[in-house]
């Protein structure tokens, strides 16, 4: 038999890509992002990239033109995606105009170089070979299909080399995002899993970054299956089998079956039935406070003795609600046991109350050396704030006004940490920090941010490159230095439950913290343990961003199989169980979560809870992928200096 060596060329691309291809590569973006909240057609982040691949591989192999279709679909995903950071100029009464330009559009534009990378490497190194088919010039029937057959194994070949090569880039681009200066992971492809939860189930193993390998791949084959068969079926008239997408389609559904009983296991009923498990009633306390009024509140234009009678007047609007919710709870318990005398009555109080991390309107001055609160604003605090008349502290006041129950108080606060210098405490920096409160405001303790949010906590390169640190003064009207700065450590906070014997570790996360994986697995320890959150989602109004970062976090109960309790003003204040799924979550009818109230759930805390994959490991599967993507991309590289030698 005659055996096949050539394939036929495809016709020679044009120089330029056609106009309305730098069209499709944003509109194509901007499909991609309404996988997301709020638009939540989540099915779309199997598809949504196909154009892309369309642009990328019916054009000329030049990296830089796929950079820059890759850079226009990253601007369309990312600008509509994150759409809601324009907010944050209203709540400072810069103009859309004004802000889009100098701030939203810089910044999506990075962000967007990141695709623009992927894309480069995608229509060049990782390049499936695109020929047209076999030659089959002058062969019989039963000879021109053992040549379509031959050809598709090839061409599946090198389609699979493609996909995984592109598939463990991608999840490299979006683990660099999350990471350094930019420092932003929200919305990776994998995100799109958390609805059904199936497929979420695998960050537990590999990370939310990794899970966007799966869509991606999928993707590729999809293409290059699809492809495949229409140019099988106009060489003999019938279409070739796409063993590829079969096999890629099969492990879909054997993933998704595994993570539906991965996600029963951890559902809150399941772990209930442990026998280790130890029941902890937690409550979530938000006031929805506009950022503006907070910040008009706190402005140091404002006389120091307005701005402490304002933290005052925050501080009884926290107290009365966190009454309130107690007092609703208490009712609501008589009268389910009223309504089926049948049921045992178990008083199940809140022994954890968690207020958001804009709560404490007045800073924490806190003695570098002593670790000892200094002064505090005692003047402000026993006019009746965290002292009642008789002189009992705050919470332990709150306690006797609840009925005797006792709890621990956590709350976001400004903590400024003072160096002694002679006979003076002077100022070395402010952090955000998480406070914990049990029993007496002495007893306080506290552990700071980390992950510092870029261009909202600090600016990069501010403090080496003059121009940018210039600029910074003149818009916010601080001087580079005068921000948050970064906590240190990896102990987790061990907390007693009120009443009893039991402790129960605090994995701390504050402000967008409950979005970055990899910095929670370091508190991680073996037995009960708790996510702590808390968030202020008032600097982007009524947006989305509540909603978003809530998703987010949900992944983090996933990875390291923890509940979470957190509390967000004017974000989603909710208990998430260790499946990533709602035990209670304070949102109205149309899911949108602007609203003053609390969340009030049992979380099911295992005693003898473990270390999952990812909580071991961390992002050992980024690192997997980076080594794969040097394995798919070495035929090109070896080709190419091959063919110059």
């Amino acid at each position: 038999m005659k055996r096949l060596t050539q394939y036929k060329e495809l016709p020679e691309p044009a120089t330029t890509a056609p106009w309305w291809y730098w069209l499709l590569s944003p509109a194509a973006g901007v499909l991609m992002a309404l996988s997301f909240a709020p638009y939540d057609f989540s099915q779309l982040v199997w598809v949504a990239l196909l154009p892309l691949l369309y642009v990328l591989w019916s054009t000329p192999t030049r990296w830089w033109k796929a950079f820059r279709l890759g850079w226009l679909y990253g601007m369309g995903y990312y600008c509509t995606t994150f759409s809601w950071i324009n907010e944050v100029g209203f709540t400072f009464n810069v103009p859309l105009w004004v802000f889009l330009p100098v701030a939203f559009l810089p910044l999506m534009a990075v962000y967007s170089c990141l695709i623009g990378a992927w894309a480069a490497v995608a229509a060049t190194l990782l390049r499936p070979r695109l020929s047209a088919g076999p030659i089959t010039d002058g062969m019989t029937a039963e000879q021109k299909k053992d040549m379509w057959f031959r050809w598709s194994w090839n061409d599946m070949a090198t389609t699979l080399r493609s996909a995984a090569g592109c598939a463990a880039l991608w999840v490299c681009i979006e683990w660099l995002r999350g990471h350094g200066t930019l420092g932003f992971s929200w919305n990776s492809l994998g995100m799109a899993f958390y609805d059904g939860l199936a497929l979420a189930q695998w960050a537990e193993f590999v990370g939310t970054s990794a899970l966007s390998f799966l869509p991606v791949f999928t993707s590729v084959v999809l293409y290059g299956a699809f492809r495949r068969c229409i140019l099988h079926f106009k060489g003999v008239g019938k279409a070739g089998r796409p063993w590829d997408f079969y096999v890629t389609v099969i492990i879909i559904f054997g993933m998704v079956s595994v993570g539906l009983t991965l996600s029963r296991l951890n559902a809150p009923l399941n772990i209930f039935k442990r026998e280790s498990t130890l029941q902890l009633p937690v409550l979530a306390v938000q006031i929805n406070k506009d950022q503006s009024d907070h910040i008009a509140e706190t402005s140091p234009a404002v006389p120091r003795s307005q701005r402490i009678q304002n933290g005052i007047s925050q501080y009884g609007v926290y107290l009365r609600a966190t009454m309130a919710a107690f007092n609703e709870i208490q009712q609501s318990t008589v009268k389910k046991a009223m309504e089926n005398p049948e049921l045992a009555f178990v008083q199940q109080l809140p022994v954890w109350v968690v207020w958001p991390e804009s709560a404490m309107g007045l800073p924490l001055w806190r003695n570098i050396e002593t670790g000892q609160l200094e002064g505090n604003p005692i003047d402000a605090y026993t006019t009746g704030v965290f002292f009642s008349e008789e002189g009992l502290p705050m919470v332990r006041r709150l306690v006797q006004q609840m009925g005797g129950q006792p709890f621990t108080l956590f709350t976001g606060a400004d903590e400024v940490r003072l160096q002694p210098t002679g006979p003076y405490l002077m100022p070395r920096g402010m952090y955000n920090s998480l406070a914990c409160i049990s029993g007496d405001f002495d007893s306080i303790r506290t552990v700071s941010k980390q992950h510092l949010m870029p261009f909202g906590e600090y600016i990069p390169l501010a403090e080496s490159i003059e121009w940018i640190g210039k600029a910074y003064s003149a818009i916010t009207g601080t001087q580079v230095g005068d921000g948050i700065h970064p906590g240190t450590g990896d102990e987790p906070m061990e907390v007693s439950i009120p009443g009893s014997d039991e402790k129960i570790g605090v994995i701390p996360a504050i402000c967008y913290e409950d979005t970055v994986g990899d910095l929670l697995t370091k508190f991680v320890r073996k037995g009960p343990q708790v996510i702590v959150n808390v968030s202020n989602d008032a600097w982007f109004r009524n947006s989305v961003c509540g909603v978003q970062q809530a998703r987010c976090a949900a992944f983090r109960c996933i990875e390291l199989r923890r509940c979470m309790v957190r509390s967000a003003n004017r974000g989603v204040c909710c208990a998430i169980a260790p499946n990533g799924a709602y035990i209670d979550a304070l949102l109205k009818a149309d899911g949108t979560p602007h609203m003053a109230g609390y969340s009030y759930a049992v979380l099911p805390v295992d005693r003898n809870a473990g270390f999952t994959l990812y909580a071991m490991l961390g992002d050992w599967a980024v690192v997997a992928c980076l080594l794969l993507v040097l394995l798919t991309i070495s035929p090109a590289v070896i080709d190419k200096f091959s063919t110059r030698s």
